[in-house]
């Protein structure tokens, strides 16, 4: 019954475009036919594509009915946002495949991984702790140099050295809190590196899923 209906659909469009391309001709025939789909699902044709059909896909067809190129439809704002979104989610995939394949040939233990992992939170305790040492030394020389304004208003070089120095504090203290935040997504990083690298080495998981 379905190559019925699919002969007798055939047969119907062969008899459809000659009869539209009689009913277009003039005294001198249209040099291009387009062919669309409206939103019921009905084919047109006609030597000019209506308005509201200019965006979405269609046929150009020549004098004997033969089509010459296709033209796609335009992307809505719908389709550029899955278009966005599935790409996201491809470079997503890659990264995450690129980064098993690290982890599968830089190490060939999970005990490798942990002392990875401790070397360079070690570092990074390392940094904190001169981070903090910097800031007590900071504070005391501003104690003295503020002891040394007093109440008064300081002189000029004196009250620059003192701007100075309290600049230099607050920076270091946003140092050591960016050293504190990175010690604890290098720990949390790793955790799941191990965890994930556990799966990989068991063939539980393959790389980039």
């Amino acid at each position: 019954m379905s190559r019925l209906r699919g002969a007798t659909s055939r047969w119907v469009q062969s008899l459809v475009l000659p009869l539209c391309l009689a009913l277009l001709a003039g005294p001198v025939a249209a040099d291009k036919l387009y062919r669309w789909v409206d939103e019921k699902g009905q084919v047109h044709f006609g030597d000019k594509i209506p308005p509201q059909y200019a965006k979405q896909g269609r046929d150009e067809l020549n004098k004997q009915g033969m089509v010459t190129r296709t033209v796609p439809h335009e992307p809505t704002a719908e389709d550029l946002e899955r278009q966005r979104q599935q790409a996201e989610l491809d470079q997503q995939a890659a990264q995450r495949r690129d980064h098993d394949r690290y982890l599968i040939q830089s190490f060939s233990s999970v005990a490798d991984l942990q002392a990875a992992r401790e070397e360079r939170v070690s570092a990074l305790d390392g940094r904190i702790a001169l981070a903090q040492k910097a800031a007590v030394e900071i504070e005391k020389t501003l104690d003295d140099l503020r002891a040394r304004a007093g109440s008064k208003p300081a002189d000029a070089k004196l009250a620059a050295q003192i701007d100075s120095f309290e600049n230099a504090l607050v920076e270091n203290l946003r140092l050591g809190k960016r050293l504190e935040a990175e010690r604890i997504e290098t720990e949390r990083r790793y955790s799941a590196d191990i965890e994930r690298f556990k799966l990989l080495r068991a063939g539980k998981l393959k790389p980039g899923e």
